[in-house]
């Protein structure tokens, strides 16, 4: 067995329906044999009904529709997480719930205490999805799943695009439970995961991030010193300014129109399979 191929540390599944606790332990993400296989099969078929190219259509529109008549904006805070999060979420016949989705993202891993504000919002989200059920854990897993990852794409890839040098992968490691003990394991080479619990939707991502990346050719980004969210199994910037009025440097070497599953050559990208995001955020 190899080491993205062992058990999740397990999750408690005796806890209140409809808590983020609840959702832990309904998903893919955190759960292992049969459970696994069946959640994650909702996951997929979940995914298999949305078209990365019209995510990429509808993120760029989208990202132009926020930045119209604006000449700062910060990327991070306004676009890299509402618009990936609000596209998927329409794709899935959902409105665009990116305001209760990234409180939700931030308290979903368990070494996370909720608070109050997140367990407000996954309840507006399982009334949104239709109730506490493996259906609505699944929905809500995956766009949580679209939140930080992605959006470490998108600042990633500004930031690549500023240097001409390839995008850093934004999610670092995972955890995995072999021989009894839970231990992290770096996911350097394999961003999207590997094995039964790689990323189901990687192309999605990857569409998505694209989509954004190509709405703000244009801008300039004017950070000089970079702030970094302080997560230790992230690598995304926290902030980061850009300007209209400048093209973003060889931001072309990073977009293939029409092309979502080659639309970046950065490492954090090239992955043979191309979705949706902690731990290993991108794992089901």
């Amino acid at each position: 067995m190899t080491s993205l191929s062992a058990p999740v540390p397990p999750v408690p599944s005796d806890v209140p329906r409809g808590s983020i606790a609840w959702l832990r332990a309904s998903v893919a993400r955190f759960s292992n044999g049969l459970d696994h296989v069946r959640r994650r099969a909702l996951a997929v078929d979940l995914l298999a009904a949305v078209d990365a190219d019209a995510l990429q259509d509808s993120a760029f529109a989208r990202t132009r529709r926020l930045v119209a008549g604006l000449d700062v904006v910060d990327v991070m805070a306004g676009i890299a997480r509402p618009v990936p999060v609000g596209v998927l979420a329409e794709a899935l016949g959902l409105p665009d719930v990116s305001a209760d989705v990234v409180p939700v993202a931030a308290a979903y891993h368990p070494h996370v205490e909720p608070g109050a504000a997140a367990e407000a919002a996954l309840t507006r989200l399982l009334a949104v999805c239709g109730g506490p059920t493996e259906l609505a854990a699944a929905r809500i897993g995956l766009l949580v799943q679209a939140c930080d990852a992605t959006a470490g794409l998108i600042g990633n890839g500004l930031l690549a695009a500023r240097h001409g040098k390839p995008a850093e992968q934004p999610v670092l490691a995972t955890r995995r439970r072999i021989d009894s003990a839970d231990v992290t394991v770096s996911l350097a080479g394999t961003p999207f995961g590997a094995g039964p619990r790689a990323c189901p939707g990687s192309r999605h991502a990857v569409a998505l991030a694209a989509g954004v990346l190509e709405a703000l050719h244009g801008f300039r980004l004017t950070e000089t010193e970079i702030s970094w969210v302080p997560a230790p199994n992230l690598r995304m910037p926290a902030v980061l300014l850009v300007t209209r009025g400048g093209l973003l440097l060889r931001l072309t070497a990073f977009i293939s129109r029409g092309k979502a599953g080659n639309c970046c050559t950065s490492t954090a990208c090239s992955a043979s399979s191309r979705s949706a995001c902690g731990s290993s955020a991108w794992s089901t």
